[in-house]
C-alpha cells in the first residue's frame, strides 16, 4: 500500500510498478475533465492587445540584434507598470514554495520577472521568423544517441517535450537540422488565444514559421480527439517522430503528478500513445543556456509498463517524467512555464 509521496514521487513510482493490486491512492492522482465542446468565442479584447503588441514589436524584432533581446526585456520586466504584476506575483510565490530551500525570495521574484520577460522575447523570435532568411538561432541537439537507438526499433518515436518557454521553435529547428521528420501535436490555442480570430490570424504568427521545420502539424480537436490519435499513429507506423508537449492544455484525462513537494497536472496522451503503438517515449528538455545557446536534450526512454492497467502505467510515466524534469527546472527556473499550474500539495 502507498503511504508516502515524496518530492519527485520516487516512493509512489515504486509502488505503482509493483505487482500488487491498484491502490486507492492512485485514484487521488487521476483527473477526468469534460470535453470543451462549446464553440470558442469569436474574439476577446486580449486579442486586440496581442495584435497591437505584435505590430509594435515587428520592426524591433527585425532590426534589434538578438543578443540584446534578453537584457532589454529583463530590464523592462522589472518596471512595475510594464509587467504582468499578478502573473509575476503568482509565479514568484510558487517558485519560492517549490524551491525555497535553495532559492531566496528575491531570487524567486527575479526568476518570475525573467519568465515574464521570456514570453515577450518569444514573440520577438516569432516575428524574426517572418524576416527574409527567417530566425536562425544557435540550437544544439544533445542525447541524439537515445533518439537514434529508439528509431532503430522501427516503431517511430514519441518525444515528450517539457513545458519550458523556449521549447517550441528551437526544439523543431534542432530536430530538423539533424535530418529528422517530425509530426507535432498542437493545441488550437498555440500562440496567443483559442478564439476564432486568434486561430485564424494571430496564432499563425507563431505556427507558420515553425511549420517550416515540421513534416506536419496535428491540431488537437476536443470534439474528435481520435482524429489526432490516428494521424499520430500513422506517423509512428512510418517510422517518424511525434512530439507532444507535457502539459494540461488539452485532453480530458490527466494525472496530478508529484513534483517539488506539490502537484502538476499532465495530460496522459503521450504514454497512452506509446502503449498503443509500442513506440519508445523519450523525455525532451529544451532550455536556453547563456553559455551555449538553445539546448534540446533527449533523455533515455521512459518505461511503459504494459503489464499494468492504463491508469497505473500513465501515472508511473508522468511521475518518472517529472522526476527527470526536476534537475532542469532547478537549473533554469526562469524558463519553466508550468509554474502557473503548479500547486502545493
Amino acid at each position: 500500500m502507498m503511504t508516502e509521496v515524496r518530492s519527485g514521487g520516487s516512493v509512489l513510482r515504486r509502488s505503482l510498478c509493483r505487482s500488487d493490486a491498484i491502490t486507492p491512492d492512485l485514484g487521488d492522482l487521476i483527473v477526468h475533465r469534460p470535453r470543451k465542446l462549446a464553440p470558442p468565442a469569436a474574439w476577446r479584447k486580449a486579442d486586440l492587445a496581442s495584435a497591437a503588441g505584435l505590430a509594435a514589436l515587428l520592426l524591433p524584432s527585425w532590426l534589434l540584434p538578438e543578443p540584446l533581446w534578453t537584457s532589454v526585456w529583463r530590464a523592462i520586466a522589472r518596471i512595475p507598470v510594464l509587467r504582468n504584476r499578478r502573473g509575476v506575483k503568482r509565479n514568484a510565490h510558487n517558485i519560492k514554495a517549490a524551491l525555497g530551500e535553495s532559492l531566496g525570495r528575491r531570487c524567486a521574484e527575479a526568476a518570475a520577472c525573467d519568465l515574464n520577460a521570456a514570453g515577450y522575447e518569444l514573440c520577438m523570435q516569432d516575428l524574426r521568423g517572418w524576416r527574409p532568411g527567417g530566425w536562425c538561432p544557435k540550437a544544439a541537439l544533445e542525447g541524439e544517441h537515445h533518439l537514434q537507438s529508439a528509431l532503430a526499433r522501427k516503431n517511430g518515436v514519441i518525444l515528450w517535450v517539457a513545458p519550458f518557454v523556449f521549447n517550441s521553435g528551437p526544439t523543431k529547428i534542432a530536430l530538423h537540422r539533424s535530418g529528422h521528420r517530425v509530426s507535432h501535436l498542437s493545441s488550437p490555442r498555440h500562440g496567443f488565444s483559442r478564439t476564432r480570430l486568434a486561430t485564424a490570424f494571430l496564432n499563425r504568427v507563431r505556427s507558420i514559421p515553425e511549420d517550416r521545420y515540421l513534416s506536419q502539424r496535428i491540431v488537437f480537436d476536443q470534439s474528435a480527439p481520435s482524429t489526432a490519435m490516428r494521424r499520430m499513429m500513422r506517423a509512428l507506423q512510418a517510422g517518424e517522430i511525434v512530439t507532444i508537449v507535457a502539459s494540461s492544455t488539452e485532453g480530458s484525462d490527466l494525472i496530478k503528478g508529484p513534483v517539488f513537494g506539490g502537484r502538476l497536472l499532465v495530460a496522459v496522451g503521450a504514454p497512452r500513445l506509446a502503449a498503443l503503438t509500442g513506440a519508445p517515449l523519450l523525455p525532451v528538455f529544451t532550455v536556453r543556456d547563456p553559455e551555449i545557446g538553445f539546448r534540446t536534450i533527449v533523455g533515455a526512454p521512459i518505461k511503459i509498463a504494459l503489464d499494468r492497467s492504463s491508469d497505473e502505467r500513465c501515472a508511473a510515466a508522468v511521475i518518472e517524467y517529472l522526476e527527470r524534469s526536476e534537475p532542469w527546472v532547478r537549473k533554469f527556473p526562469e524558463q519553466w512555464r508550468a509554474w502557473s499550474e503548479w500547486r502545493q500539495a
